[in-house]
């Protein structure tokens, strides 16, 4: 009986993310539509972790048939060669659905082909490196990682403030915005998010597309959000090096000064307003004919966190990426302050 339940639950949650990962696509969709559906486009993700959101998003564009017949290929950008694996069989060895798609995998973004393309981020700028600064009395000095060899040390290393200027405080803190804190105060700045964020809104200058950022993170610059996880539980980030995921919140105004000559840049909104917008109840309803009665209450509360203010409603926001002089403002962000 346990085993069917945890069948049951891992059904369930396969439901709610190929809900979930489908509105991605039929965003995309919409922007094809609106940009005048060209006849050659291509579909982007950059760190596509298992290939399960592409697939899906994939999976409800064909249910389209003109729009999936312009898509000529599709660029995953990935370092990691078990995940290449990993994705290949998902998208490529394990289905003929997508057999038509010429799949190419990357190192970086700047190797993908000049085409209209669809650009999802997903999880994606969390994990980029970043820069800790604080405010000192002489001005902004950055924050190392030191060798701890006390022996009251729990992790043999420390965070120290530098004494002097390093080259990232003197070329990253130079912004008048930064000059409100007060002594104490912690920054982080991930001067790659920047780099990539220009990387994709120039491609869509020049190429037409869109993209969408999909994050944890606010609207602002923050401090001292690293975290580190591993086997699914908190630890902290110089407790085991390499050995568990670093992450830090995503800052979506930072991404928007970057691009502002390339695009329009629209949010970021809250995940609950996007998926409301793209009709997850009306996807909830439609699981709900399909399921078993006793999964009814596990699907609505299911839904319920992905939308839900105080569970991951609010925590993911939502930044897109369009042409300059575009003529229709992209669906879910019509309220949004671009």
């Amino acid at each position: 009986m346990y085993l069917v339940y945890l069948v049951d639950k891992v059904i369930l949650l396969r439901l709610l993310k190929l809900a979930r990962y489908s509105l991605m696509g039929i965003w995309f969709l919409t922007q094809w539509q609106s940009q005048g559906k060209p006849d050659k486009i291509q579909v982007v993700e950059l760190g596509p972790g298992r290939g399960t959101l592409l697939y899906d998003m994939l999976n409800a564009i064909s249910s389209f048939s003109d729009c999936f017949r312009s898509i000529c290929e599709v660029h995953l950008i990935e370092i990691s060669s078990k995940l290449r694996e990993i994705q290949y069989k998902k998208l490529c060895s394990s289905s003929k659905k997508f057999d038509g798609l010429n799949f190419f995998w990357h190192d970086s973004f700047n190797k993908i082909s000049d085409k209209w393309s669809m650009i999802i981020a997903h999880e994606f700028f969390d994990a980029l490196p970043i820069h800790l600064f604080e405010c000192t009395s002489n001005g902004w000095r950055e924050v190392l990682v030191d060798i701890d060899d006390t022996k009251h040390s729990l992790y043999n290393f420390r965070l120290i403030v530098a004494s002097v200027p390093t080259k990232a405080s003197i070329a990253l803190t130079g912004s008048l915005a930064y000059r409100m804190f007060k002594i104490g105060d912690r920054i982080e700045i991930s001067p790659d998010s920047m780099e990539i964020s220009k990387q994709i809104a120039n491609h869509i200058k020049s190429n037409g597309g869109a993209s969408l950022i999909i994050d944890y993170g606010q609207d602002f610059i923050q401090g001292n959000t690293l975290r580190a996880i591993k086997h699914h539980e908190f630890v902290h980030p110089l407790s085991e090096p390499g050995q568990a995921d670093l992450s830090a919140d995503v800052n979506f105004c930072y991404l928007k000064e970057s691009v502002t000559n390339l695009v329009e840049a629209y949010g970021p909104i809250t995940q609950s307003k996007f998926l409301q917008s793209l009709g997850i109840k009306a996807r909830l309803l439609m699981l709900l004919k399909s399921a078993l009665y006793t999964n009814h209450k596990d699907l609505i509360s299911s839904t319920e966190r992905l939308v839900h203010p105080s569970a991951m409603g609010e925590i993911y926001k939502v930044l897109a990426f369009v042409p300059k002089g575009s003529l229709k403002v992209p669906i879910a962000f019509e309220k949004s302050n671009n």
